[in-house]
Formats: structure tokens, C-alpha cells, sequence
């Protein structure tokens, strides 16, 4: 439905018209959790600013520095209760943002000269615990909706090549992954 109209000439608007939003004060971006990780993974608390309209999340800047682009996005949609996963990556890492709804991640690590080979980390991201999460290659990760049907979005550092996919795969109930989704 178009519902363009002809404007007169005193309607016209100029940028001087505009008011330039004030200055924010930077707010300290929150250091990333590193505890009881494995070794490359990282978790960056998301900020919302919010006010009467609602809010504003950023998921990714290059404000800071950025040591691999942006090169492709996408939203991902998990039905309550869904499951993905096992998956790895030989080259590109994940950058999924968890801003919705509540996920339970659980990752190993196979990377046999890593100093955290074979370790397990299950965390808990969402609404309540809004994050940014990196998985670099070769890290193994499932990711389970544990509320409402619900969304993240992933950032992954290369693109995604359907003639060449950048993805292993292994069932969910793999007896030698150290995890069960069904306890």
C-alpha cells in the first residue's frame, strides 16, 4: 500500500529541522566471563538501554576493536523445548547473542593439544542472563529452548557455504559426549 502524498513547499523538511540526540555517557562494557571456561570460549554480558519506548540491545560493535568481521547474520527461531546440535565448526567460530527467551548451551571441547581438552561448561543464557557467546572451531555445542518458543542470533565469522558447509554433526544422544539432555 503506497500513501505517499505530494508536498507542498511549505511542508518541505530540512535536517535543520532535526534535533541531534545528546550525548550518552559511556556505560564500562562488562567484562567478559572467563571462569571455568574452556580455553577461547567467551561470554560477554548484552546491555539494554531502555526507556519509555523500550530498549535498545547492541549485539556486536566494532567500537572496541574487532579481531574478525562481520560477515554474515542470522536470526535463529527455537521452539519451546527444541533441541540443536552436536555441532562443530573446523574454521569459522560462533558469535550467538542470546537476548530472548531461556537456553541452556552445553560445550566440549575435542581440540586434543587445548589445555581444557575434554572439558564440559552448561550454561544458562537468555532474558534473565542476556549474553553474547563465542565458540571458536572445534568446540562442540548443543543449544536447548528450556522456556516458550523463543529466538537468538548468530554472527558466525565466516559464511555460510551450502556447496561446502563449515558444519559436523553427530546425534544428540551420543554416548561419548559426557552430557544427556534427557536427565
Amino acid at each position: 500500500m503506497n500513501t505517499s502524498k505530494n508536498l507542498t513547499p511549505a511542508t518541505f523538511l530540512t535536517p535543520d529541522d532535526f534535533v541531534q540526540d545528546a550525548p550518552v555517557a559511556p556505560t564500562p562494557a562488562p567484562a567478559a566471563t572467563t571462569a571455568d571456561l574452556i580455553d577461547g570460549v567467551t561470554v560477554t554480558p548484552l546491555v539494554t538501554r531502555a526507556d519509555h519506548r523500550g530498549g535498545l540491545t547492541e549485539l556486536l560493535t566494532t567500537r572496541d576493536g574487532l579481531s574478525q568481521p562481520i560477515v554474515h547474520v542470522y536470526e535463529v527461531e527455537a521452539k519451546a523445548g527444541s533441541l540443536r546440535g552436536w555441532v562443530y565448526h573446523r574454521h569459522q567460530s560462533d558469535r550467538l547473542a542470546f537476548t530472548r527467551g531461556r537456553f541452556r548451551v552445553v560445550l566440549l571441547d575435542i581440540r586434543q593439544d587445548s589445555p581444557t581438552f575434554n572439558k564440559l561448561s552448561v550454561l544458562i543464557l537468555g532474558k534473565e542472563r542476556p549474553r553474547l557467546l563465542r565458540i571458536p572451531p572445534f568446540i562442540v555445542h548443543a543449544v536447548q529452548n528450556l522456556g516458550e518458543d523463543a529466538t537468538f542470533i548468530n554472527m558466525p565469522t565466516r559464511v555460510y557455504d551450502p556447496r561446502d558447509p563449515d558444519k559436523c554433526r553427530l546425534p544428540i544422544d551420543d554416548p561419548r559426549i559426557p552430557f544427556s539432555f534427557r536427565d
